[in-house]
């Protein structure tokens, strides 16, 4: 396809995705900056002065705890991770397949889901640490899931599939010639992990770590929940809203986004490195080239130790399912429920104010990943564009910033932002404050999900032939029947992934629906938080479990439709 000066007839779609890209992520975040460096309308930096005061160092502990706990987090996420994916991508034994699928089972559930699992499990009065102190008659319950300990075990089970998949897709996209050959050299197996196959998964692990850090960094609800009287600063956030301490809110925000936003500039450098860093590959070297056939014993010993993995992994699921049929008060002092009931369900369909979050969370997630197609189908458009000039490469380029922005910003910070800016009328609200109507959680919602779908949305059109729109060009089709017959068709199932993927994490938000919900907008993550703290543990996994099956049940209708579409295009 033939390179081409910028069409000025782009403008049309550039210039309203740059407005609704700087008012709704630009803006918001720019106020947040500006309103935490004002005291009176004035410039000041008093509450920075207040972070970084070493006599009153809470804000700082919770700066150095949630570094601590991030840190922790990458090292036994990799530690967990790595392995899992050289077994299941190395090593040909009985259940592999079915293992490795299971192994990713942690992404379906949402943070608050995942959290309460391991509540119910291994928390002050959870099954585990009952059953052993019933079994070796002890004073006090064991393996009680509180603080440090009890935040790195749920972060650990959310994120190490980053390290999986990361490193699974490195092993499968490996030469085996490489390593075929430094064999036929005379390198034993160890040198030829250490010289040979290491440094080509050393990007790859790189990006994974960068990755885990961030998300880790971003986490609320674990640390909110068990993390007791240590101190973590998105948490910090939240309380410094909650007292009244906005101006100090608005600093912690600035504080744990900068970060963020080193962690996303190194991701997207070791991105591109890692690029490079892999060998050609060869075609079915998934299958066969790199896949260790063992002994009949030691498959059955990977075998076993593939089910007590995957045994660990659903063993929460299990219990959540479980403590959705308990009766609400009736679990107390017991090792295992003794009193079951269909009404934590059948309550929910008889009742309309037991309905209404998960109506509030259907709506605000269907508008926000609607218009989030939107927006990623037009942007990813203009992206792929051909870039002939400096300005439509510029115009690329501010494109995938202003977009992977909210990538790198916790949903905190977002809300926050969108506190500081809201909370006033402007002339793009008509004058109306957003903050407390039914507008401000999807947008939130919009904001936080945007760049998944850009990402899906982009990888498809990276997969485009532009010799088709130049073929349909040539037989005088017109821009839009171009569009509407060629080019959206093809890239419909990333856009359809990308909306999947956001709609399954905005039913399930947590972090921005906590500061920003009101009581006629309550989402179903808030409301299970809600039952849990007035200790209904049976409504709450009753919820929970059926936002799970949502969610599972949406995944399991794009796949199949993005299946049926790819054999029919």
């Amino acid at each position: 396809m033939k390179l081409r000066r910028f069409n000025f007839a782009d403008w049309p779609f550039s210039l309203p995705l740059f407005f609704i890209l700087a008012v709704t992520i630009l803006f918001p975040l720019l106020a947040l900056v500006r309103d935490s460096l004002q005291a009176n309308g004035a410039f000041s930096l008093t509450t920075y002065r207040r972070f970084f005061d070493f006599t009153q160092s809470a804000n700082l502990q919770a700066l150095l705890g949630s570094i601590n706990i991030s840190l922790l987090t990458v090292l036994f996420s990799a530690l967990c991770g790595i392995p899992l994916a050289i077994l299941f991508a190395r090593f040909d034994f009985p259940g592999r397949k079915l293992f490795g699928v299971l192994v990713t089972m942690p992404v379906l559930l949402p943070p608050l889901v995942g959290v309460l699992a391991f509540y119910f499990l291994l928390g002050e009065t959870g099954i585990l640490p009952r059953g052993l102190q019933w079994l070796f008659n002890l004073p006090a319950a064991p393996l009680v899931m509180r603080g440090v300990p009890a935040i790195l075990i749920v972060h650990v089970y959310s994120f190490y599939v980053y390290f999986y998949l990361f490193v699974r897709n490195a092993l499968l996209a490996a030469d085996p010639a490489l390593e075929e050959a430094a064999r036929g050299l005379g390198a034993g197996r160890g040198r030829v992990w250490w010289r040979v196959i290491l440094p080509q998964l050393l990007p790859a692990i790189l990006g994974a770590a960068l990755l885990v850090f961030m998300t880790s960094m971003a986490s609320f609800t674990a640390p909110y929940i068990f993390g007791g009287n240590w101190r973590f600063l998105t948490v910090e956030i939240y309380n410094s809203k909650l007292n009244g301490d906005m101006p100090m809110a608005m600093t912690q925000a600035v504080i744990i986004a900068s970060i963020s936003l080193l962690f996303l500039l190194l991701l997207r450098f070791q991105s591109g490195q890692a690029l490079t860093g892999f060998g050609r590959g060869t075609k079915g070297a998934a299958k066969t080239g790199n896949l260790r056939q063992l002994p009949a014993l030691q498959k059955i010993l990977l075998a076993v130790v593939g089910f007590l993995v995957m045994l660990a992994l659903i063993l929460p699921q299990l219990t959540l399912v479980m403590i959705a049929f308990v009766k609400n008060g009736s679990w107390t002092s017991q090792i295992l429920p003794d009193t079951f009931t269909l009404e934590n369900f059948t309550t929910l369909w008889r009742q309309q104010q037991f309905l209404r979050p998960f109506w509030n969370s259907f709506w605000m997630a269907a508008i926000a990943t609607v218009a989030g197609a939107m927006v990623s189908l037009v942007a990813a458009w203009l992206q792929a564009r051909p870039a002939a000039t400096k300005r439509s490469r510029l115009t690329a380029a501010l494109i995938d910033l202003s977009i992977m922005l909210p990538y790198a910003i916790p949903g905190t910070v977002v809300a926050i932002a969108l506190i500081a800016t809201f909370n006033e009328p402007h002339w793009f609200t008509a004058n109306n404050i957003l903050v407390g109507t039914a507008v401000i959680l999807p947008l939130a919602y919009f904001i936080r999900h945007l760049p998944i779908q850009f990402r899906a949305t982009a990888a498809a059109f990276a997969q485009f032939d532009p010799a088709l729109d130049e073929a349909a060009r040539n037989l005088g089709a017109s821009w839009w029947r171009r569009m509407s017959r060629v080019t959206v068709p093809l890239v419909l199932p990333g856009v359809a992934t990308g909306a999947m993927v956001a709609l399954v994490n905005a039913l399930g938000e947590f972090v921005a629906s906590i500061l920003l919900y009101t009581y006629s907008t309550e989402p179903l993550s808030v409301r299970i938080f809600s039952e849990l703290r007035l200790f209904n543990l049976g409504s709450a996994a009753a919820y929970s479990v059926i936002l799970t099956a949502i969610i599972g049940l949406v995944m399991w209708l794009n796949q199949k439709w993005v299946g049926e579409r790819s054999t029919t295009i």
